[in-house]
């Protein structure tokens, strides 16, 4: 039996919240490693309070499976390089879904990289497509070198998934990490939520807004990052990217469910998410 992993109760946020997505076999072998015997505080909080906080999280990891099947089925032979990867098991869903259309799949993270290595080598054995590197996303010379280590190579075309991690780092951290992938021809992708600002948020939603980047602020000790579309449009334009999707959950919401029952104008959802080529 696989020793279950113990990890602080901060870090399981997004896989209690995303639960219900973890179906697969490979992925339900990785869930049973953790070891979820004491409450996430964060989690029990933000779901008494905000229990659309389910719905969010949920939202987010869909939208990013459904860009990543768009991109992946019309063009394979993709390497996907997920940063700031955490403790989400994308890479044996990917693995399990694309076996034959992704060629390297890098997980980079800063945390329990190693431990996460540990577990995926318990489940899958000598598999020779996902890799990992311990590494701190925004220290661009460090990551790109440990990305060659790991077999990146620059004329395949990749798909960069940065989920979750805008919110704790600076634009300019952000802009000088996404140059690392520009191409001429702009044929690498790049995918990402981001927390809107204040001012691109309905009124009526407002105080909820406010209500959940308060408590995830108070977790984290610092301020969130949050943008505004025209932020986000300024990041794209430094970057000489084009923007591919830009998506209000509400919008996320009734394409994956069909209605819109937590999220009904663009601004509600805390986030939004975005892709751009480059």
């Amino acid at each position: 039996m696989t020793q279950q992993l113990k990890v602080p109760s901060t870090s399981r946020l997004v896989l209690e919240a995303a639960m219900q997505l973890y179906t697969s076999p490979l992925q339900q072998r990785y869930i049973e490693a953790i070891d979820f015997s004491e409450t996430s505080r964060l989690f029990y909080e933000l779901k008494r309070h905000y229990p659309l906080v389910i719905d969010l999280v949920c939202l987010r990891k869909q939208c990013i499976r459904s860009m990543l099947h768009e991109r992946i089925t019309h063009w394979p032979g993709q390497q996907v390089i997920l940063l700031g990867a955490g403790l989400d098991p994308l890479s044996l869903y990917l693995l399990e879904k694309y076996p034959k259309e992704i060629t390297t799949i890098i997980e980079v993270d800063n945390g329990y990289i190693a431990e996460k290595q540990q577990l995926y080598a318990g489940i899958i054995p000598g598999e020779p497509l996902i890799r990992f590197s311990k590494c701190d996303v925004t220290d661009a010379a460090l990551l790109w070198s440990k990305l060659q280590e790991n077999g990146y190579r620059e004329e395949l075309p990749a798909t960069i998934v940065f989920e979750g991690l805008l919110h704790y780092i600076s634009n300019e951290a952000f802009i000088k990490t996404m140059k690392l992938f520009k191409t001429p021809t702009r044929r690498n992708l790049a995918m990402l939520d981001y927390s809107l600002s204040e001012e691109d948020v309905p009124a009526a939603f407002l105080p909820t807004h406010q209500g959940v980047i308060r408590i995830l602020e108070s977790y984290v000790n610092t301020h969130l990052n949050v943008n505004s579309h025209a932020d986000m449009a300024g990041i794209i334009f430094q970057l000489d990217a084009t923007l591919e999707n830009l998506e209000p959950l509400c919008e996320t919401e009734r394409k994956i469910t069909g209605r819109n029952r937590m999220f009904h104008a663009p601004g509600e959802g805390v986030v939004e998410m975005l892709s751009f080529s480059l």
